[in-house]
């Protein structure tokens, strides 16, 4: 019965066991006129988007809380007629829909009115968002066993009701007693003008209303209606920017490796000014672990002649090879070195 005790505040004609209650008002011009604003509760909307937001009477567009078996946002936006149309009871080619948010257990929160009433707005407020009146209220929490609860708002002749299942409504002071009770008497809160003495409520006077955000993610304006994006312009400028970028970044890679073969010429004159005298025959091309190897060769101390000379400049040859060398025989005789030596190649040894 929960949902029961709000959808027949839609304006919607469902099955006979449902109470339906439409306001005499509820598609008249008069609201749209700009001289009547007075009576919508525009003075709700935040001030962070007060002027980019303009409010849809409640009396003029409907909430709806539907399951979607679809994901993505034009997916669902493509689906809501053919999920609504029974409750909506009119000609879907009269009636747009839109998207609203969120409900409750994983639901879409969707609105729908009159193309007429749309088409209006958008001639009147081209270029802001369209927004249901009963957004300007955020929704109650349900009541301690989860039953339907109310948030209101009442100024002048005029209540605004949002119900804890996130739909709404709006209707005069004096129809109100009457819907409160086919509810069954729901708890409210009430957040401006006394309601009277017929009602048991909670004074929320000085309560917050809705962010920003939440108003301008509700935006009327979808499918047909959709406002042009105006991309043409910034993709040119952004294109052009890109080949901007790319030309000044290939100027900075032809400087940047000017400089750094610059910086290793210097430092190869450098090297060759430091190996000059220490080597012979050698240059920074050659290996650095070769290189090592000579430079200790040379700097280490040669005492002595004879024998112990000998086998320091074999080592030293050997220093200079990365071959695999195997000596089978070495002898010293007379001042003579004798050696058998096994190699893989003749080119090993020389």
């Amino acid at each position: 019965m929960k949902r029961l005790k709000s959808v027949f505040f839609q304006n919607d004609k469902t099955s006979s066991n449902v109470v339906e209650v439409q306001p005499s008002d509820a598609h008249s011009p008069d609201l749209i006129a700009p001289e009547n604003r007075e009576a919508v509760f525009d003075h709700l909307v935040p001030q962070a988007c007060l002027l980019r937001v303009a409010v849809v009477p409640a009396e003029l567009v409907s909430l709806h809380a539907v399951q979607l078996p679809v994901r993505t946002a034009r997916q669902r936006l493509d689906a809501l007629p053919f999920a609504l149309e029974e409750l909506v009871g009119r000609d879907l080619n009269e009636i747009h829909f839109a998207l609203c948010g969120s409900a409750d257990e994983g639901e879409v929160l969707a609105a729908s009115l009159s193309h007429t009433v749309i088409q209006a707005y958008q001639a009147i407020a081209p270029d802001v968002a369209l927004v249901p009146e009963q957004l300007l209220l955020a929704p109650p929490e349900p009541g301690s066993t989860g039953v339907l609860t109310w948030r209101t708002y009442r100024s002048g002749g005029r209540v605004l009701v949002r119900t804890s299942d996130h739909l709404g409504f709006a209707v005069r002071n004096t129809e109100l007693p009457v819907l409160w009770q086919l509810a069954g008497k729901p708890e409210i809160e009430n957040l401006a003008e006394p309601l009277g003495p017929l009602f048991e409520y909670k004074d929320i006077s000085g309560t917050r209303v809705v962010s920003a955000d939440v108003l301008l993610s509700a935006d009327l304006r979808q499918g047909m209606y959709r406002p042009a994006r105006g991309f043409a312009r910034p993709l040119k400028g952004l294109a052009a920017s890109v080949v901007l970028i790319g030309v000044l970044h290939l100027g900075v890679a032809a400087l940047d490796t000017s400089a750094q073969r610059q910086i290793a010429d210097g430092l190869r004159v450098q090297a060759f000014a430091a190996l000059e005298g220490k080597l012979t025959n050698a240059s920074p091309d050659d290996p650095p672990a070769l290189l090592l190897r000579r430079l200790a060769a040379e700097n280490s101390p040669r005492g002595g002649v004879g024998f112990l000379l000998l086998m320091d400049r074999v080592s030293s040859a050997l220093a200079q090879g990365d071959t695999s060398i195997q000596f089978r025989e070495m002898s010293w005789r007379d001042g003579v070195l004798g050696i058998t030596i096994e190699a893989s190649n003749l080119d090993a040894l020389q």
